[in-house]
């Protein structure tokens, strides 16, 4: 395949792959004429090479007269291979929780499933998870809903591809305190990371026209500078607390009220322009993940990613 890829006639497999990895079985591929005036080669070039792909059982093709020729069927994962992208990439938070864990793990099992390869990279903050959708690097970033939509208003060239529903990102936020305390006061030290989107959104709506003073912490280091009284409260997500001396409250701001439930929900972001990765979100279940992320949270799947 690499050599068919490399050679001459590597750039039209490329794109023929392309334009019948969208095409399901049972429907008309595109015309021999029309893809010979759109890539600017011959009728006998194109035949040949659809043979060599229905040779290879990448592609199983039927004639059917003045109908045109259609597909019987395709190898989801060959087609992608010759297209450059038989190898999926997504970007995730840090696996620290048993929600993350799930997600990473169900994703997985559901690309394994159409015999893709996946791999999942870890990356705290959704502004960089984000940025590097931008940039090419990753296939897809998955982050809360809020911070999607925040993202897609400033850069309309993402898009979301998946949803995963209510609290599949996050069960819910809380505001933890290094002292018990029932509420945000004046004179506190806050912490906030200016990288999570969700994290710093519902730190200023909380502490709104309160007079605070706002401490600059990575979001892992949080907890660390709660128990070391370097700051005074933090905004956290309550599937990360398993210290019971912590001091939890809930939160109690109708603004970061009304945006936690986006921020529950997991969703993937991609480059708007990156058609072969949403057409792979378009067929695989996100009925199937959600279950399987349960049974990761419910300890009746060891976690694989």
């Amino acid at each position: 395949m690499l050599e068919e890829l490399n050679s001459k006639s590597g750039m039209l497999i490329q794109r023929i792959a392309e334009e019948l990895l969208f095409v399901e079985p049972g429907e008309r591929i595109p015309k021999i004429e029309d893809l010979s005036k759109k890539y600017n080669v011959g009728r006998g070039t194109v035949q040949n090479v659809l043979k060599k792909m229905d040779e290879r059982q990448c592609i199983a093709l039927e004639s059917r007269g003045h109908l045109g020729t259609f597909l019987r069927s395709k190898d989801l994962s060959m087609l992608l291979a010759y297209c450059g992208s038989n190898s999926i990439v997504g970007v995730m938070p840090l696996p620290y929780s048993k929600k993350y864990e799930g997600l990473a793990t169900a994703l997985h099992e559901e690309f394994g499933t159409l015999n893709l390869s996946y791999h999942s990279a870890f990356m705290q903050g959704a502004t960089v998870r984000l940025d590097n959708i931008m940039s090419g690097r990753y296939d897809f970033a998955l982050v809360s809903r809020f911070a999607a939509m925040e993202a897609i208003s400033k850069h309309k060239e993402l898009k979301i591809a998946k949803e995963f529903g209510l609290h599949s990102y996050v069960s819910e936020h809380a505001l933890v305190f290094s002292e018990a305390a029932n509420g945000i006061q004046d004179g506190m030290k806050v912490g906030i990371d200016s990288d999570s989107i969700d994290q710093k959104a519902l730190t200023l709506a909380e502490v709104k026209d309160k007079r605070v003073e706002y401490v600059n912490v990575n979001y892992m280091h949080l907890l660390k500078h709660l128990k070391a009284k370097t700051i005074d409260a933090m905004i956290w997500n309550v599937d990360e607390i398993d210290d019971a001396s912590l001091h939890v409250a809930p939160l109690t701001a109708k603004e970061s009220l009304a945006i936690a439930q986006q921020m529950s929900q997991a969703v993937c972001v991609i480059h708007q322009d990156n058609k072969k990765i949403e057409y792979l979100f378009r067929i695989i279940s996100d009925e199937r993940i959600t279950a399987l992320q349960h049974e990761v949270e419910a300890g009746r799947r060891i976690p694989k990613y």
